[in-house]
């Protein structure tokens, strides 16, 4: 009997420890309460994790593509079991999986993986250069030569392009708007906007502000159209100032006829500022194969001939087959 009842006061000792251990276990631990699978670069995430037991201080590491850390993020007390924190995935990090890894004091860790997407990023019209010259008029108020240097990033043309621009004074108010509408900047090329405005008195103009808005892209069409020996020339009457810009242009497409062109120029001094700008027009049509003299002569005449000392010049042009 005595060995007997050894027996069961030892079975009873085992099932007791062996039903004590798992309630031990389970007073501590740490889980993935949400994570999202993927987020866009720029975009928001959020983590949450349970915890046990309440009150546990907790950090988060997120670790990108390339070992890049995300930075920033502070650590958290699971006051009631539970730890979130929130935070914008940068922009420029490396797509592919992340690392999220959460540690608690007296919970332990846990780790996951996050997918990061690349975000598709809108294509741009940039404003590489901007400038302008005023002249004053006592009959006539105040002219303003302005030239933009636009660039299309994209692999697509840009059409349709409205060019805002904001004549600012130095107090940070606004003296005038003009508008301008370019038919197309072709794919991953620049394009030389000019313009003159007037003001009907004196123009402290400051600097300017420049707005591109693109209506739509489409797949880039080439058109063999070549400018050559563009140059600068004064004023006839008064050479003091800059008068027309003059050259040739040339249709080397094999097969369209140039129906018009509507041209616009930028003017650049020695060191390759922007002085201002104007334009021009072409009416002639040119078949394959022939030229035309051209000459842009609206909006320079702000612009002193001996500053002068460089200038691009854009088209914008509109073609068709023989015989239609």
């Amino acid at each position: 009997m005595l060995a007997t009842a050894a027996r069961f006061i030892a079975f009873v000792a085992v099932a007791a420890a062996v039903a004590v251990a798992p309630a031990s276990a389970r007073s501590s631990g740490i889980a993935i309460a949400f994570m999202p699978k993927k987020v866009v670069q720029g975009e928001d995430a959020r983590v949450t994790v349970s915890v046990r037991p309440s009150g546990s201080r907790c950090t988060l590491g997120v670790r990108y593509q390339g070992g890049t850390p995300q930075p920033g993020l502070p650590a958290v007390v699971a006051a009631t079991g539970v730890a979130t924190w929130t935070w914008q995935v940068p922009s420029d990090v490396q797509a592919g999986p992340a690392a999220a890894t959460v540690r608690c004091n007296r919970a332990g860790s846990v780790q996951r993986r996050l997918m990061i997407v690349g975000r598709l990023v809108e294509p741009k019209i940039a404003v590489l250069k901007q400038g302008f010259t005023t002249r004053p008029s006592p009959l006539q108020g105040t002219r303003l030569s302005y030239g933009v240097i636009l660039h299309n990033d994209s692999a697509k043309d840009a059409k349709n392009v409205s060019v805002q621009v904001n004549f600012v004074m130095g107090d940070n108010n606004l003296l005038g708007t003009d508008s301008q509408r370019v038919d197309v900047i072709g794919a991953k090329s620049d394009y030389a906007l000019g313009h003159m405005v007037s003001f009907p008195g004196a123009a402290p103009i400051t600097r300017l502000e420049v707005v591109v808005q693109v209506e739509k892209y489409e797949a880039p069409v080439t058109h063999n159209l070549v400018l050559a020996n563009m140059h600068l020339v004064p004023q006839t009457f008064d050479t003091k100032w800059l008068g027309t810009v003059e050259g040739e242009m040339q249709n080397t497409d094999p097969s369209l006829i140039l129906q018009s062109a509507t041209l616009s120029a930028v003017v650049f001094d020695g060191a390759g500022n922007v002085l201002g700008g104007g334009s021009g027009f072409a009416f002639q049509q040119l078949p394959p194969g022939t030229r035309q003299f051209i000459q842009l002569g609206m909006g320079f005449d702000p612009i002193q001939f001996e500053d002068a000392a460089d200038v691009m010049v854009s088209v914008s042009s509109s073609w068709k087959p023989p015989g239609s």
